[in-house]
C-alpha cells in the first residue's frame, strides 16, 4: 500500500494524544497532519536521498501560493484527493492540520518507556529485546550515513514502534543534513537532553549532565564545523542518550519485577558498554554508527 505525506501551512497542530502515537484509528491505518515545508527545509533539500530509505513515505509538497486551500477542509480534501488518487483519506474536523503517513507503528518509543514506568513489561521483556532494537536502529542510521545523510534529532519521540510486528521506524527528518553539512554547521540545533550540548547539571535522572566537546571552539570555529566527519557522531550520541533513558527505566523497574535474570547479566553489561561508547564525551573517540555495529554485533 502506497503512502504519502503532504506538507504546507505556517504551523503544525498535532492530532490525537501524544506526538505521533495514539492517533485515532482509521480503516487504512493512516492519519493526516499538515505542516510547513519550503525549498530550504532540510527534508525537502534531502528528499531524493530520504526517499531511498526502504519503505519510506513519499512526499508531496503543496506550493505556498496554494496554501489557502487548506481552509476550509472540503477544499483541502479536494486538493489532496487530486494528489493521492485512489487512496482513502480521512479528514479530521476542527483546526485542520494533517500528516498523511503510512502505518509506522502504534506507539512512540517514549510511550513504551512510559509503559515500563507503570511496570508494563509486555514489550520490553529483557535486555535481549533492547539489544535487538538497538541493532535495528543502528542499521537504519547506518543506511542514512552511507548515503552521506545525518538525522540529527534521534529521540524517543522520533522512533515509532509496531508492538505487534516488532518493527521500528525512524521519523521526522526536519533536522537532517547532507555532507558536507554546510547548512547544519552554520545553523546548529538539536533537542536538549539528547543533543551533545553541555549541561553542567543533571536535567533529569534519565538525562544526566552532558560534558562533550562537539561545540568547543577550535581556531575560532566549532569543533564539528572544523572537522565535518564528527557531525555523524551526533547521531551516535543522541542514540546513546535514548538507550540510556530506555535502560534506566528498565533497570529501575526490573529490580522489583524480575526474579530470574541471571541469564540477562551479560546482555545488560553489553548494553552498558554500547551506551558508554555512544555517549563518549570526546567526539574524536566516540564510536561512529558503523563502528558500533562492527564492535558489538
Amino acid at each position: 500500500m502506497d503512502s504519502h505525506i503532504v506538507k504546507t501551512g505556517s504551523r503544525s497542530i498535532i492530532i490525537g494524544s501524544g506526538h505521533y502515537g495514539n492517533y485515532i484509528p482509521i480503516k487504512e491505518k493512516k492519519v493526516l497532519k499538515i505542516t510547513r515545508i519550503s525549498e530550504k527545509h532540510n527534508e525537502f533539500i534531502n528528499l531524493k536521498i530520504v526517499k531511498t530509505i526502504p519503505n519510506y513515505t513519499d512526499y508531496y509538497s503543496i506550493p505556498d501560493d496554494l496554501a489557502h486551500l487548506i481552509i476550509p477542509s472540503d477544499k483541502m480534501y479536494e486538493y489532496i484527493k487530486n494528489l493521492v488518487k485512489n487512496e482513502d483519506i480521512n479528514i479530521f474536523g476542527g483546526p485542520l492540520t494533517c500528516y498523511y503517513v503510512d502505518y509506522a507503528g502504534n506507539k512512540e518509543l517514549l510511550d513504551t518507556i512510559n509503559d515500563i514506568n507503570v511496570s508494563d513489561f509486555s514489550f520490553w521483556k529483557s535486555y535481549k529485546t533492547i539489544l535487538k532494537f538497538t541493532k535495528k536502529i543502528l542499521d537504519g542510521l547506518s543506511f542514512l550515513h552511507n548515503k552521506q545523510l545525518c538525522h540529527l534529532d534521534i529521540k524517543p519521540e522520533n522512533i515509532m514502534i509496531d508492538t505487534i510486528k516488532k518493527t521500528y521506524k525512524i521519523i521526522d527528518f526536519g533536522f537532517c543534513s547532507k555532507e558536507p553539512f554546510d547548512h547544519y554547521v552554520n545553523n546548529i540545533r538539536g533537542t536538549p537532553g539528547y543533543f551533545p550540548y553541555n549541561y553542567t547539571d543533571t536535567i533529569k535522572p534519565w538525562l544526566p549532565k552532558i560534558n562533550t566537546n562537539d561545540l568547543h571552539i577550535i581556531d575560532g570555529e566549532y569543533l564539528i564545523k572544523k572537522y565535518r566527519n564528527l557531525v555523524y557522531k551526533i547521531d551516535s550520541f543522541c542514540l546513546g542518550r535514548v538507550l540510556y533513558f530506555l535502560k534506566y527505566s528498565y533497570d529501575k523497574k526490573i529490580k522489583y519485577s524480575c526474579f530470574n535474570c541471571f541469564g540477562e547479566i551479560n546482555n545488560g553489561l553489553k548494553l552498558d558498554e554500547i551506551i558508554k561508547d555512544l555517549i563518549e564525551s570526546d567526539a574524536f573517540n566516540r564510536l561512529t554508527i558503523d563502528e558500533c555495529i562492527n564492535k558489538y554485533f
